[in-house]
C-alpha cells in the first residue's frame, strides 16, 4: 500500500473508469489494472465494483478513500519536514489571504519578505474567510491571514490575532448623508447600497439590525451580511464609490490614499461598532516552513505600522 499505489486508487474514483485514469496518470491501463488488483489483495477486500461503464467503489473503497488523503498529507509532512531539518531551506511561502488583510498587510509583507530573501517563491491566494480555512485545512497553504473570530472551536487550527481595526463606511465628496454629519446613525446608512465583502455571521448580527434596506441582505444559509455589491478586491471598491451614492465598508488603512486625496470621506457614525479581527490561521500539528515564520514576522511589522497610521488619519479626519 504505497504512496503512489494510493494516487493510482484516488485518481481512478476521480475518472471513474480505468482507461480515463490511466490516461491521467500517464501509465498503461493494465498496469493501472495490476496495480489495484494488488492493492485488493493486499487489503483482501474488492474496492471497486467493475461494470462496462466504468467502475464504482464499494463500501470498502469508500473506507479507504477516507483515509488515504490523510495518510498522503501524512507522507508530505514527513517529507517536507525532514527536507527543512537536514537543509533549513527557506524555499517557499505559501499563504492564503482574506479580502481585507491581503490590501492591508499581506501583500505589503509579501513585498519586504521578497526584498530581503529574492529566492523564496512565493504563492498568495485572496478569498473569503471560509475558503482561506478550507486551504489551510487541506493543506494547499501552509498558513491564512482572515477573520479569525469565526473560528472558535475548531481544534485543528492555531490562531494569532494580528490585526485589530475598526470598521468604518465611506462615501464620496458631496453625498446627502454628509448634510446630516452631526446627527448621522446607522439606520440611515441602510437607505444606501453597501459595497463590501460578505461579513461572517458572527460579526454581522452584532452590528446590524434584522432588516438591512437597500444595504444588502442575509445569507439564507450561511446568515452572512451580503452586500448589495458583493466585491471580493477591496481595492476595486473605490470605483464604485466615487461616481454613485454607494457606501464603501472598510478600515481607514484601506482607503489611506483616496482620504489623503480627497476623493472619499469616512462618515461619523456613532452607533457603527465594527471591529474586525483577522490573524494567522495554520495547523496545529503541521510544522511551519522558514519562510512562513519570516512572512509572520514581516506581518507584525506592518500591521504595527497601520495602526499608528489609522490612529493618526482618525485624529486627521474625524475629530
Amino acid at each position: 500500500m504505497t504512496p503512489r499505489r494510493l494516487r493510482q486508487f484516488l485518481a481512478l474514483i476521480e475518472h471513474a473508469h480505468f482507461g480515463r485514469a490511466a490516461k491521467a496518470l500517464g501509465v498503461s491501463q493494465p498496469a493501472l489494472s495490476k496495480s489495484i488488483q494488488l492493492l485488493e489483495s493486499e487489503l483482501g477486500v474488492t474496492l471497486f465494483d467493475r461494470r462496462t461503464e466504468g467502475v464504482v467503489l464499494t463500501a470498502f473503497g469508500q473506507l479507504l478513500r477516507e483515509k488515504s488523503q490523510r495518510l498522503l498529507m501524512a507522507e508530505e509532512d514527513l517529507r517536507r519536514d525532514i527536507a527543512l531539518l537536514a537543509g533549513g531551506d527557506i524555499g517557499a511561502l505559501k499563504v492564503a489571504l482574506g479580502p481585507y488583510p491581503s490590501i492591508a498587510s499581506g501583500y505589503a509583507s509579501i513585498a519586504r519578505l521578497h526584498a530581503r530573501h529574492p529566492h523564496i517563491k512565493v504563492t498568495a491566494h485572496v478569498a473569503g474567510w471560509r475558503e482561506v480555512a478550507h486551504q489551510v485545512a487541506t493543506g494547499v497553504v501552509d498558513l491564512g491571514i482572515a477573520e479569525i473570530s469565526t473560528l472558535a472551536g475548531r481544534e485543528e487550527f492555531t490562531c494569532e490575532l494580528v490585526g485589530e481595526h475598526e470598521g468604518r463606511l465611506f462615501c464620496r465628496p458631496g453625498h446627502p448623508l454628509l448634510s446630516k454629519r452631526r446627527s448621522l446613525t446607522l439606520a440611515q446608512t441602510l437607505d444606501y447600497p453597501w459595497v463590501a465583502s460578505r461579513l461572517p455571521l458572527r460579526l454581522a448580527r452584532h452590528l446590524l439590525p434584522a432588516t438591512l434596506g437597500c444595504a444588502g441582505a442575509y445569507d439564507a444559509v450561511t446568515g452572512d451580511f451580503v452586500p448589495a455589491i458583493e466585491i471580493d478586491v477591496p481595492m476595486q471598491i473605490v470605483k464604485f464609490v466615487e461616481t454613485s451614492n454607494a457606501l464603501a465598508l472598510g478600515n481607514l488603512s484601506t482607503f489611506e490614499q483616496e482620504i489623503m486625496a480627497g476623493a472619499i470621506v469616512p462618515l461619523p457614525i456613532h452607533d457603527l461598532a465594527l471591529r474586525t479581527r483577522y490573524g494567522f490561521i495554520y495547523l496545529k500539528e503541521r510544522s511551519l516552513p522558514p519562510a512562513v515564520e519570516l512572512y509572520m514576522k514581516e506581518v507584525r511589522a506592518v500591521e504595527e505600522e497601520i495602526g499608528q497610521r489609522e490612529s493618526l488619519l482618525a485624529k486627521m479626519r474625524m475629530e
